[in-house]
């Protein structure tokens, strides 16, 4: 029996699995995606000649990812994952400090031989982190409900009062800024100690056929439309009139319930005429304070006898950091290292990212080999370029005071109109996974009162 019929609008993680769990609920579900492929902001660059795939947005998932180890053999996916070495180089301009973070105990071992650190430092860290790791029966890591009682302070804040300006610099700095973009003083402390709280030992994870396989395997069998760009949602009578428009010209049409499963900006846009019975004040100013931080990603091909051993090097010590990592991809093709060749990543700051913006390609392939030389002296002095992606909402930002903000956020939602991404549960794909859980939820359970 047909209960509804729903659309989704995005194909990107939270829209996808929104999608998956609806139509198996016994909805009528229609996704609507304005790019060509399914993905979002978790989507892959692909070279058919060489085989090669390039993640451009979320490129690892871990071991404490539980929503999606649930899902992979159940999408036939867990054949096909790639575990990620996790040799890394710590690169202040003093000394180069290898960390072994392949397990919970070679990642103590590295972090009591890390040498910028006294003894005294070193201690202050393991129970700063024994303290944190303690935290991880009590917590869900993506959950503003759990979290949002942590939400009082910077991870830079949090940190230097409880191990110290040298141990923040020299270790906290890592698990945060490689990934994130974001400078340490922009996060709240509730994310890193949700994410540290699982991290001890956990294993990292790759699709060497791409990160947006998710997607496309979540999509499976659901009615979706690409190149369908979504301009209106305007009320009907309790029901959304939705107008979108694709290569054939303009489209209407009527549904029981509306999921946006994209950034906060596009949500933003598409409720605008909704009336306020609909889409309140409240919802408006949340979603339109909502900021995104940008990433530069590039890409070259290098000689395998030219590449270091790790597979990541990230910058330590004080001061800004324009590069945030350097990653060795070549270990997930095979036929690349059988070439004698090897992918390098280059991953910018969200500032050092903004700079590039509208500049020439062949600039930014010069000019940010040129800046990774010289942060890692271990790297060739020439490289072929791949590929690069700039994304200005790479990923969302979760300052201070946010995971409240989210929480009375979700309060607010209207019968019929609910929204998902991982600017609500966490900046990652377990994220957008659970915001969509909790989406469906909600639609559900509204369709229920009508």
């Amino acid at each position: 029996m047909n209960k509804g019929k729903i659309a989704i609008i995005g194909a990107g993680v939270s829209g996808a699995m929104s999608a998956r769990l609806l139509q198996q609920a016994g909805y009528s579900v229609q996704v609507f995606e304005k790019a060509a492929e399914p993905g979002g902001r978790a989507s892959s660059w692909r070279d058919p000649e060489r085989g090669l795939v390039l993640d451009s947005g979320a490129a690892f998932f871990t071991s404490f990812y539980a929503r999606l180890l649930k899902l992979l053999p159940e999408l036939g996916l867990e054949s096909g994952v790639h575990r990620l070495s996790r040799q890394i180089d710590f690169v202040s301009p003093e000394r180069i400090a290898r960390f072994n973070a392949t397990s919970l105990w070679s990642s103590a071992w590295s972090s009591m031989r890390l040498p910028t650190l006294g003894w005294g430092d070193k201690w202050r860290l393991a129970i700063y982190l024994a303290k944190i790791n303690s935290q991880r029966r009590h917590l869900d890591w993506v959950s503003p409900e759990s979290l949002r009682q942590l939400d009082d302070r910077s991870v830079a804040d949090d940190a230097c009062q409880q191990v110290g300006e040298r141990a923040y610099h020299s270790f906290i700095r890592q698990t945060i800024e490689p990934f994130w973009f974001l400078p340490s003083e922009q996060v709240s402390r509730a994310m890193f100690i949700g994410m540290m709280s699982n991290s001890a030992g956990a294993g990292f994870y790759s699709f060497p056929e791409g990160i947006d396989q998710l997607s496309r395997a979540l999509l499976s069998g659901v009615p979706s439309y690409f190149g369908a760009e979504v301009q209106t949602l305007q009320d009907n009578t309790g029901s959304t009139k939705l107008a979108w428009r694709d290569a054939d010209g303009d489209h209407e049409e009527i549904f029981d319930a509306v999921i946006c499963a994209t950034t906060a900006s596009v949500a933003a846009a598409l409720c605008k005429d909704l009336p306020a019975s609909r889409y309140c004040q409240g919802q408006r100013e949340f979603l339109e304070s909502q900021r995104y931080c940008a990433n530069l990603h590039v890409a070259y091909l290098i000689d395998r006898e030219e590449a270091h051993p790790v597979s990541m090097a990230v910058p330590a010590g004080p001061g800004k950091r324009d590069i945030v990592a350097v990653g060795l991809c070549g270990e997930r093709y095979p036929a690349l290292r059988a070439e004698g060749k090897e992918i390098i990543s280059l991953y910018f700051s969200s500032e050092a990212s903004q700079e590039y913006a509208g500049q020439p390609e062949a600039t930014i392939y010069a000019d940010a080999w040129a800046r990774a030389v010289a942060f890692y002296p271990s790297l060739p002095a020439h490289a072929t370029p791949l590929h690069l992606a700039m994304r200005e909402e790479a990923i969302p930002e979760f300052g201070v005071g946010r995971y409240g903000e989210i929480v009375e956020f979700r309060k607010l939602q209207k019968p019929g109109l609910a929204f998902a991404g991982d600017y609500l549960n966490g900046a990652c794909i377990e994220g957008a996974l659970a915001s969509a859980e909790q989406a469906v939820a909600f639609v559900r359970g509204s369709l229920l009162l009508v």
